[in-house]
């Protein structure tokens, strides 16, 4: 059964199904998830499952200048923000599904883009990762291609210029790429999740721009986005995954050293389509935020710190939300939720109050049909920024947080 099919009940075969599968893409070794301490961990605070009404907005919301949209590719997938050419400033990346390639947008320093440096990829690429694979210092590209069942490997140059792509076998349908040290030996390694193979692929960093053969590791049934954090608090990474097909999230335990134990699966709602992290109501455990996108809901899991989540506490959003973001868009110190949605071309921001509780969502205008989010500060200015690829459009929207002036 081919991807499409895999991945939505009520659309299956149209150009929706397909770019679900993308992911929120930040840098390879991200800053903690908003909210987290490195202190000891209090005891968690897991509310009830429901749908609780929203809380009243706060007394500063979040604020944005209108989106600046930047021609990428041809059905942008996933997004991410990275410095590309060691200026100092983020660049932009997008894998496109129809065109089979990948778009690099350099900044020109006046809050543009460059137009697109296009690198071939393997069929239908869905994800994308960013960093340092061969230990030179600038940062490589990552392309996770859905079709092909593999990784195409871009070698930068620190000057935005990457080279021919090599080719890694992965997973079954691999639907995005993350970069991080899962085995503590200082190398950048890739962790996928698998769409079709319903599964994640683990493939250990050489730190020389090679890797392990794939070690595969079972998940859930359509194994969609997926986040890396020490869910438990032994120190070790472990692996929240979300799960389109069976509506949950599944935590895989890590063992320090590149290996992953057995899913312990939390419901989470239909179509589960995201996997952000972050401390929602400020007890020190990592909580977990989904997309539900066909029922146009968003629901949070709270953490107990020990690598378990409570039952779905469900939020509204858009029309098919497809991707979740976090960070403090309106400078509370609280984690807010951003959501890309598809079939209503704008980002549901869910303003937190530190406590669990959620403001009604507001509605901010991005390009047609997002599928994928990153939250970034793109201008320096210490506001939590963010960009979406706009799928339908064959642009990135770029939005600038004006919160306080």
């Amino acid at each position: 059964m081919g991807a499409a099919m895999r991945v939505s009940r009520k659309v299956a075969g149209s150009l929706v199904a397909v770019l679900l599968v993308a992911g929120c893409t930040t840098k390879s070794e991200p800053d903690p998830p908003p909210g987290t301490s490195s202190g000891a961990r209090p005891t968690a605070n897991v509310p009830p499952a429901g749908t609780p009404a929203p809380v009243p907005m706060p007394a500063q919301q979040a604020s944005f200048a209108p989106a600046g949209a930047f021609k990428a590719g041809d059905a942008s997938a996933d997004i991410l923000a990275a410095d590309l050419n060691d200026d100092g400033a983020l660049d932009l990346a997008t894998p496109n599904y129809n065109s089979n390639d990948v778009a690099v947008l350099i900044a020109d320093g006046n809050g543009g883009y460059a137009p697109p440096l296009i690198l071939p990829a393997g069929r239908t690429p869905n994800g994308l990762a960013a960093g340092d694979f061969n230990s030179d210092g600038h940062e490589d590209l990552v392309a996770a291609n859905l079709g092909s069942d593999d990784l195409s490997l871009y070698l930068g140059d620190g000057t935005g210029k990457f080279g021919e792509p090599v080719t890694f076998p992965a997973g079954d349908g691999p639907a995005r790429a993350v970069a991080r040290d899962l085995n503590g030996d200082s190398f950048l390694d890739i962790v996928t999740p698998n769409l079709n193979g319903d599964d994640v692929t683990v493939m250990l960093g050489d730190g020389k721009g090679a890797f392990a053969a794939p070690a595969h590791h079972p998940a859930g049934d359509g194994a969609l986005r997926l986040s890396v954090a020490d869910l438990d608090g032994d120190g070790k990474l472990d692996l929240a995954v979300s799960n389109y097909n069976s509506g949950d999230v599944a935590v895989l335990k890590g063992d320090g050293g590149g290996r992953f134990g057995p899913p312990a699966v939390f419901p989470a709602g239909d179509t589960s389509a995201g996997a952000a992290l972050a401390d929602f109501n400020s007890d020190g455990a990592l909580d977990v935020v989904s997309a539900l996108y066909e029922v146009d809901q968003i629901a949070v899991l709270f953490g107990d710190g020990k690598g378990g989540f409570g039952g779905p506490v469900v939020l509204g959003s858009g029309a098919h939300p497809s991707d979740t973001g976090v960070g403090d868009f309106n400078g509370d110190g609280f984690a807010d939720i951003v959501a890309p949605n598809f079939d209503s071309d704008d980002v549901s921001l869910l303003h937190g109050d530190g406590k669990g509780g959620f403001a009604a969502p507001v509605s901010i205008k991005v390009g047609a049909g997002a599928p994928a989010i990153v939250v970034t500060d793109f201008n320096g200015d210490g506001k939590a920024d963010f960009a979406t690829a706009d799928s339908l459009a064959d642009t990135v929207s770029v939005l600038l947080n004006t919160t306080g002036g």
